[in-house]
């Protein structure tokens, strides 16, 4: 645990006192490991608004929680109604408690029991917004999974053929992968021919034609963090019909990158690609949000979507995904990684846009 985790936690223990917050439970490993630095898959850091958090755990993770976590106590678990009675006992001078939203009611409910004299309510969008704007560190991260994953797809493109079908391409990937020492942060989609038009289509039998189009969404993890991508590629001569709306997505993306600044909320940032892809008739074929953060996650907070008021900050990395699907014909999705700065932003996926390959 170094000293950016314990800033984390520091920064933490200032939204609690801003949001009157007495302690936080946090339970997911994904929220262990922001604040500790820790994989573990078991433990709970609690956090009080002063004071050192304390981190329980099993038998299992005790010895390299007293070497790598320095500034925390270390507590191994009890048995459960001990615990809750641990809890109970520390409790006893807190109004307000925060708990995660990905609690299960089984683990929610005991808490809630032991504690029944204090308020609780869901830190989710407390933390999101804390894990929101990286670091320096987690920014030199995400743009080396960026560039993994460039040189991933630059394998899959020299290695793909029409004649091969999703699954087979599906194994391409994932040898590709493997061989680069990389691991996957979503399931890859891979989209032959019309089956471009769904979105979030999985990968089947269907074979990549000749003078057909190929969808690849794909994303990879290095140091813990996650990158994001899509690129929609043809093999062949591009009918004009691919490259109408292929250039059409394009135009939507690269106003994103010129708009994006600080300042700005997440859902001005959506219109941007929306009016465009509007002004030409196709937005009735555009209907997911324009982009996510990525860090840990490969989905965090925020988005740009028509709903998310979030004002964008140096430090933020959102997704630029505009496409167009039109059932039976085409789908066209271009997905580029955004770090905002203090001027605009920064794209960090560096895979050419417009890629035509030979059948």
């Amino acid at each position: 645990m170094n000293q950016e985790h314990l800033n984390r936690i520091q920064r933490l223990q200032g939204a609690m006192e801003e949001a009157g917050l007495d302690a936080v439970f946090l339970y997911s490993a994904v929220n262990r490991l922001y604040f500790t630095g820790l994989k573990t898959s078991n433990g709970l850091l609690l956090v009080e608004r002063q004071g050192k958090p304390v981190f329980y755990t099993d038998f299992r993770y005790l010895e390299v929680a007293h070497r790598v976590l320095k500034g925390v106590e270390i507590r191994k678990f009890k048995t459960a109604a001990d615990q809750l009675a641990d809890y109970a006992k520390m409790a006893s001078a807190w109004k307000t408690i925060g708990y995660e939203g990905s609690l299960t009611v089984a683990q929610f409910l005991p808490l809630q029991e032991a504690m029944v004299h204090a308020k609780w309510t869901s830190v989710t969008t407390l933390i999101a917004s804390l894990r929101g704007v990286k670091s320096a560190s987690e920014l030199d991260a995400i743009r080396r999974s960026a560039m993994a994953n460039d040189a991933l797809f630059k394998d899959l493109m020299e290695a793909f053929k029409p004649g091969m079908s999703e699954l087979d391409m599906l194994r391409i990937f994932r040898m590709k992968e493997a061989a680069r020492g990389l691991t996957e942060s979503f399931d890859p989609i891979l989209c032959a021919g019309v089956n471009a038009v769904e979105c979030h289509h999985q990968p089947d039998n269907t074979v990549l034609k000749p003078n057909s189009e190929l969808l690849i969404d794909m994303g990879v993890v290095v140091d813990d963090y996650c990158s994001d991508m899509t690129r929609t590629v043809f093999f062949g001569t591009p009918t004009p019909r691919f490259r109408e709306i292929h250039n059409i997505v394009l135009e939507a993306n690269r106003a994103v990158v010129e708009a994006v600044k600080p300042g700005m909320r997440c859902c001005d940032i959506d219109v941007v690609a929306r009016k465009i892809i509007g002004s030409y008739g196709y937005g009735d074929y555009f209907d997911h949000g324009l982009g996510h953060s990525v860090g840990l996650e490969i989905h965090e907070m925020p988005s740009f979507s028509r709903t998310c008021e979030t004002i964008l900050q140096p430090g933020m990395v959102i997704t630029d995904e505009p496409g167009i699907y039109l059932p039976g014909e085409v789908g066209v999705r271009i997905e580029d990684l955004l770090i905002v700065t203090e001027t605009g932003c920064e794209v960090i996926s560096h895979t050419p846009h417009e890629i035509v390959l030979p059948c």
